[in-house]
């Protein structure tokens, strides 16, 4: 049988690998023959792993050492850990579900990727609309390097706002610099694209639940077939996405969602999150 997808002997790196999607997708890339280091704030519990590196997203003293323990070639980059912003402030959220992977894609990814490389973030289906509202989102997307981005998150004045209220933003943003990444890597080979999962079972869904007022709105909300999407069938994809068979597709926002985007799309459903989310505190997971 083909190897169509061909992670065999290549280096990948996921963060989140702890649990959830990106412990599944940091599971079948060893199964598939890769050479897999993980990045996770927990500890990462996963045989057949190169590595496994506890850091914090949100601190760069904690990227730069785990980067200097990385191989100096990366061929795939799994960019999956993020929080609700629960357990988090506004600027916490906001930095380490976007400003962490644009530090990290600049000052790593970019100098470590050659012809070949693939990059695959995961987003949310709350980043909906990251193209009709470009605008509210271009000092994030300008801001280069660790304190410039920072800045920019400070600058938009909104750190009295609930944790919760900058996750939509977070992943709106974070499918605009996939967008931008994608276009600017394409002369080099290197392919950039993002999942946009729905409501998924992980170690977030407790969190969303509160966010959403109950487990049954989060199932209610999730794909047209069934409830809650497993780990697995967002694993799936995304390692696809960065795989050989995928090796003409990038910048694409790859919805997984069984459908129900298309309530909104239709007219059967109203789309919250078309409108501008700075400052917008019921922004939260559609």
């Amino acid at each position: 049988m083909n190897d169509y997808l061909q992670y065999a002997g290549k280096t990948a790196v996921v963060t989140g690998a702890a649990s959830g999607i990106g412990k599944a997708t940091a599971q079948r890339l060893v199964e598939l023959g890769a050479e897999v280091h993980v990045i996770d704030y927990a500890p990462t519990e996963l045989s057949g792993l190169a590595s496994a590196i506890q850091a914090n997203l949100g601190v760069r003293e904690d990227i730069d050492r785990a980067f200097a323990s990385l191989p100096e070639h990366i061929d795939t980059f799994f960019g999956v850990a993020g929080v609700s912003g629960l357990q988090h402030d506004y600027n916490t959220t906001l930095f380490i579900n976007y400003g962490s992977y644009k530090y990290i894609s600049k000052t790593y990814l970019e100098a470590r990727m050659g012809e070949g490389g693939a990059i695959a973030y995961v987003s949310s289906l709350g980043g909906i609309n990251w193209e009709r509202y470009q605008e509210e989102l271009q000092g994030l997307i300008r801001a280069e390097g660790w304190d410039a981005i920072v800045e920019a998150i400070e600058g938009l004045g909104l750190q009295s706002q609930p944790g919760p209220a900058a996750y939509a933003l977070s992943k709106r943003v974070l499918n605009l610099f996939m967008a931008h990444s994608a276009t600017a890597l394409a002369s080099r080979g290197i392919r950039v694209n993002a999942l946009l999962p729905t409501n998924t079972e992980t170690g977030l869904t407790p969190d969303f639940a509160v966010m959403r007022g109950g487990r049954d709105q989060l199932e209610a909300n999730a794909g047209l077939h069934k409830g809650l999407a497993t780990p697995e069938e967002m694993a799936d994809p995304l390692v696809f996405l960065n795989s050989h068979a995928a090796r003409y597709i990038s910048g694409q926002p790859l919805l997984v969602d069984f459908g129900a985007r298309n309530l909104q799309l239709l007219g059967r459903k109203e789309d919250r999150l078309d409108r501008p989310l700075t400052g917008d505190a019921q922004a939260v997971r559609p």
